[in-house]
């Protein structure tokens, strides 16, 4: 199901814009730094972007989706994906204008982050470390870097403007030269001026966080109010994204950062988020996930789920697939393997959240609760190929194979046997209940069914729900 149909049309027309043209140092920082965690097509759509504009021009002519799709050889499903990412890590911001004829869009490309600003930034730097690990992110961090100079050595003997350069006498600036330099130093507002302010920076569009929680139970004798200034809440809201961290758990953070100072150092911040990570979860640094399925994928969002198809629908439409593992464990940790296994679904495979969460459901209950790598890139690569999208898709096609890999080992146990004493097994899987859903023509496959298991199970997806029910007010509130 195309749902990129909803957004954008191949007969769209766009032009692209930048604020300002790549340095040699911009296209290594998007190779090494970015691409790892954007992915190599992403990449491309971001250079093929760029190689439309002219030499010397910072606007491109007018050109329709089509002809992106021609360049790239990609559908324009993927490129609406990989769009998305671009304009997430600030390398894209996408503006729409509706006309009567058509429909146009504006790409204003953004240079990537310095150096200094990326390796300094709490989102970024974490995740790259994640994907590149530790040895490989220090041999790339050292090719931006460059010895300290100890100035202390030297004496500057730089020469000041006033120096060099004298002013006009009064008698040489005459009325119509002023009024003159009036005009022309003044900027057209139609205008702007090439600047890299800002460069490449993240935007968060949903801030969850609930400062108001936070400073409930801030205490007014360790840290105030006013110590939270605007930089301190946006290192906030960054660290809290990243290392997964509560208000209240922040509120004691923030507060022995705070312990013995007037003000609260975002630097000290940080290295009280890292210290608290360590202890709770070790050395590994927090992996890069996707939320939950995205909105245009959903099938359930307006819809009161009846069928119990329906509410697994939802379930895994509005649950990330790391919450829906430490669901399947009864809460316990989720190990380091599965994490990455995860992981590598979101990135690797390019499955959508809700497509995982099938997916991981589908692998735990026909593999005695394991997630074996082998059969997990087998099967994801298998369902990245089919490129489906939504759960509904996941779960009919889970369920087509299953009765091809049933109907297989039945087939097999009838042949004819070597030995008459001899005894052919077909193995029978506990399987999702929405296994169990009759189609056209065929009859559904029979689960062995143990009543405390099925009450365990519906009390996990009653608490899930409740949990999705409790945000969802909180939110409205």
């Amino acid at each position: 199901m195309n749902w990129h149909w909803k957004h954008l049309l191949p007969v769209d027309r766009y032009t692209v814009r930048t604020v300002d043209h790549l340095t040699d140092l911009d296209q290594k920082v998007l190779t090494l730094l970015y691409q790892p965690l954007i992915g190599a097509l992403a990449y491309s759509l971001y250079m093929t972007l760029f190689s439309q504009l002219e030499r010397d021009s910072f606007w491109s002519d007018d050109q329709t989706h089509r002809g992106l799709m021609t360049m790239m050889g990609m559908d324009l499903d993927a490129i609406f994906e990989e769009r998305k990412k671009l304009e997430a890590i600030g390398l894209v911001k996408t503006y729409k204008k509706t006309e009567e004829d058509a429909t146009r869009y504006l790409y204003e490309l953004q240079p990537p982050m310095s150096p200094q600003h990326f390796f300094t930034n709490d989102v970024l730097s974490v995740y790259l470390y994640n994907r590149l690990g530790k040895s490989k992110y220090r041999a790339t961090r050292e090719r931006f870097m460059v010895d300290k100079l100890n100035k202390d050595e030297y004496e500057e003997v730089t020469h000041g403007f006033d120096e060099v350069f004298s002013s006009l006498h009064h008698s040489e600036i005459i009325a119509n030269h002023q009024s003159e330099l009036t005009e022309a130093i003044s900027l057209d507002k139609n205008k702007d001026i090439i600047t890299r302010n800002g460069q490449g920076e993240l935007v968060f569009a949903e801030q969850a966080f609930d400062f108001d929680l936070l400073l409930a139970d801030l205490s007014d004798f360790v840290a105030s109010e006013a110590m939270l200034t605007p930089e301190v809440k946006d290192a906030i809201i960054r660290l809290a994204f990243v290392y997964r961290i509560e208000p209240l758990e922040m509120s004691k953070i923030v507060q022995q950062a705070a312990i013995h100072d007037d003000e609260i150092s975002v630097e000290e911040l940080r290295k009280r988020v890292q210290e608290w990570y360590r202890i709770e979860y070790g050395n590994e640094p927090p992996s890069l996930a996707l939320r939950t399925q995205p909105a245009d994928h959903r099938l359930m969002d307006d819809k009161v789920p009846v069928t119990e198809e329906e509410k697994m629908i939802k379930l895994y439409e509005t649950t990330s697939p790391l919450s829906l593992l430490e669901n399947r464990s009864d809460g316990a940790k989720v190990p380091l393997p599965d994490v990455k296994l995860v992981e590598g679904l979101l990135l690797d495979y390019q499955l959508l959240p809700g497509v995982a969460n099938v997916l991981i459901d589908y692998i735990l209950k026909t593999n005695d609760m394991k997630l074996t790598k082998p059969l997990v890139d087998k099967i994801a690569g298998h369902w990245s190929r089919k490129n489906m999208k939504t759960v509904s898709e996941a779960m009919e096609f889970a369920k087509r194979e299953y009765r091809r890999t049933l109907e297989w080992k039945q087939n097999k146990g009838n042949q004819p046997k070597r030995s008459a004493n001899r005894k052919q097994n077909v193995r029978k899987d506990k399987l999702p209940k929405w296994f169990n859903t009759e189609e056209q023509g065929q009859q559904p496959v029979q689960e062995e069914k143990d009543d405390g298991e099925l009450q365990k199970e519906k009390e996990r997806f009653e608490l899930l729900m409740n949990q999705l029910r409790a945000q969802k007010k909180k939110k409205e509130e």
